[in-house]
């Protein structure tokens, strides 16, 4: 379930395929200024095997994810949890004192970054996912250098730079320095390390006080939203966030039917099979129709449901 006031569509890109997986895609999400991804992991294997796939577009559901995972082990599914956007590795922060988050994206959630927009296409990216956090300068119009101009205000990045960590005004102003060396040097994305604690309660309410809307992506099964907040009608910050996902399996002989199911009700479904192998149509919905009936989820989901298929990985 999808707790922010809009589902913003207007980014949004849909990314399907054998083998596609949205950290392939976003090595950070500032390359792509901000634009809300939804992935179907299609017919990929931990194992590196060669084999045939059905996959299907993604569709956001009002589910209770707790409730469909019990009903999946209850009925004898396999269920593979806990996942973070295509791996187990918990990356980013789990901040304390966001109470609002807990309530919306449950105990697990985790902050990958932020973003500050101080003009249409620049923006000030704050990445958490390795041990160091990092900020980077980024200019959406794809110059091979980041343009001098396009540097914002050094008040607004020491404002910007202690309000996200624990550090002084001399130390942001001394990060602030480096930055605009390196624009000066010629480079596509200026970027520090901040070994500092990051202040992300601080960061979220400091957006919730200077907005005047906000909007949300959908999740498409593999937990990644996006929250973008607008002042004025005019973008303003985005937070990058995920929650948990989990696969639901149904082994039949040598065919794997998989649905991909996230916190927030995001879903796609997978089948794998033996290279080559085909399974009619009727076939193949029926088994998924059984599934969703088992575990809770609107069985005329699937009758909607568009799958493209793939005799082969390579």
């Amino acid at each position: 379930m999808l707790d922010s006031p809009l589902v913003d569509t207007r980014d949004s890109v849909q990314v399907t395929g054998p083998c596609v997986s949205r950290r392939s895609i976003l090595t950070r999400i500032g390359a792509v200024a901000g634009t809300a991804v939804t992935v179907s992991l299609a017919g990929c294997s931990s194992s590196g095997a060669d084999h045939a796939s059905y996959w299907s577009e993604s569709r956001q559901l009002d589910i209770d994810y707790d409730a469909v995972l019990t009903a999946a082990r209850d009925t004898g599914y396999t269920v593979d949890e806990p996942y973070y956007v295509g791996t187990k590795d918990a990356r980013g922060v789990h901040p304390a004192g966001v109470a609002d988050f807990d309530d919306r994206f449950g105990p697990e959630y985790r902050v990958f970054g932020f973003t500050f927009f101080p003009a249409e296409y620049v923006f000030v990216e704050v990445w958490l996912t390795d041990e160091t956090p990092t900020v980077t300068l980024i200019d959406d119009r794809g110059f091979d250098e980041f343009p001098v101009e396009s540097v914002p205000p050094e008040a607004w990045l020491i404002d910007r730079l202690t309000l996200a960590f624990d550090i002084s005004e001399t130390t942001a102003r001394d990060h602030v320095a480096d930055l605009r060396e390196q624009v000066a040097e010629g480079t596509s994305n200026p970027s520090i390390d901040v070994d500092a604690s990051v202040s992300f309660p601080r960061v979220y309410e400091a957006i919730e006080t200077e907005r005047t809307d906000a909007s949300g992506s959908e999740t498409g099964g593999d937990g990644w939203y996006k929250e973008t907040s607008y002042r004025d009608g005019t973008r303003y910050a985005t937070v990058d966030i995920i929650v948990q996902s989990a696969e639901i399996k149904h082994e039949d002989g040598d065919r794997t039917y998989t649905i991909e199911l996230d916190r927030l009700g995001g879903l796609y479904v997978t089948i794998g099979l033996p290279v080559g192998e085909e399974i009619p149509e009727d076939e193949y919905r029926q088994v998924l129709r059984d599934m969703f009936e088992d575990v809770g989820l609107p069985t005329e989901v699937v009758d909607d449901l568009t799958f493209e298929y793939a005799g082969s990985i390579w």
